[in-house]
């Protein structure tokens, strides 16, 4: 059971009325989490931002989205910059937060790393100093299964008061609360989706949720039916089901407006890639 040790009833509302606008936006994973950082830096009176990555090997994290509010444009160009080079495999405090064991882990700048440490490092000195960043709150929270994590990160300049234990508690709070629904109601925005798939198991796709037949898809696309297979068998891999009830379920309750249009013209380039599975 959560301890609210400093919380008071006002935060864990407050906290809850953003929880519930975050669900409301649910299906647009840049839309729920910028309003989770509005949310937080509303509350606690500091810039915020945040967004989910990927674990990859020896630990690295590959930022998958990156959503802030309340920064001036010098500053977000500095985090720009940051997040292009992906400074935070350098960053002193991230990567002591990162070795934190646990799934969900809130902790201020100051309680990890020393003013020596901190102030000398190169990320210190080339992104965060020039945009006044100094006192610095953050949580990490992983996912079940550890590959991806979600990342909540509050920021003072050195004139403004450092975070209290009060404010941690409410970013640990807030954070336990938003990760429990992120994949759930809140789509992730390291889940799969239909828009950024290669063009042939885009239509694949496209015409299975139409209401085709393995067999009326090979037709279609002038395939053989064990081409066909493999690409359905490669929707559920993608997609992480076992049943072609399964794949519709998900891509009809999980659909974002960008994949319906997607969807509903496959021959369409991707975003990313048109290259075939």
């Amino acid at each position: 059971m959560w301890e609210w040790g400093q919380l008071s009833v006002r935060d864990v509302r407050s906290l809850y009325r953003v929880i519930g606008d975050c669900r409301d936006l649910g299906t647009e994973p840049g839309l729920w989490q910028r309003r989770a950082c509005e949310g937080l830096a509303e509350l606690l009176g500091a810039p915020t931002n945040g967004g989910e990555g990927i674990v990859g090997a020896h630990g690295v994290t590959t930022p998958v989205s990156a959503v802030q509010y309340g920064f001036d444009a010098p500053v977000l160009a500095l985090y720009a910059e940051y997040h292009r080079v992906n400074a935070t495999k350098a960053d002193p405090f991230y990567r002591a937060l990162a070795g934190t064991p646990g799934r969900r882990v809130t902790r201020a700048r100051r309680d990890l790393v020393a003013d020596d440490v901190y102030l000398r490092s190169p990320v210190f000195e080339q992104y965060l100093e020039p945009g006044e960043v100094h006192h610095r709150l953050m949580s990490i929270r992983h996912s079940a299964d550890g590959s991806a994590v979600s990342v909540l990160h509050l920021h003072r300049p050195a004139t403004e008061h450092d975070f209290s234990a009060r404010e941690e508690q409410v970013v640990d709070f807030f954070h336990a609360e938003l990760g429990r629904l992120i994949g759930r109601s809140l789509v992730s925005a390291t889940e799969p989706r239909p828009s950024a798939l290669p063009r042939r198991l885009r239509q694949t796709l496209a015409f299975l949720v139409q209401g085709d037949s393995e067999k009326e898809v090979a037709k279609r696309l002038g395939l053989s039916p064990l081409t066909t297979h493999q690409y359905v068998t490669t929707l559920y891999r993608r997609f992480g089901v076992q049943s072609r009830a399964q794949l519709l379920a998900h891509v009809l309750m999980r659909g974002r407006q960008a994949d319906w249009a997607r969807l509903l013209n496959p021959d369409a380039k991707p975003g990313s890639t048109d290259g075939e599975a």
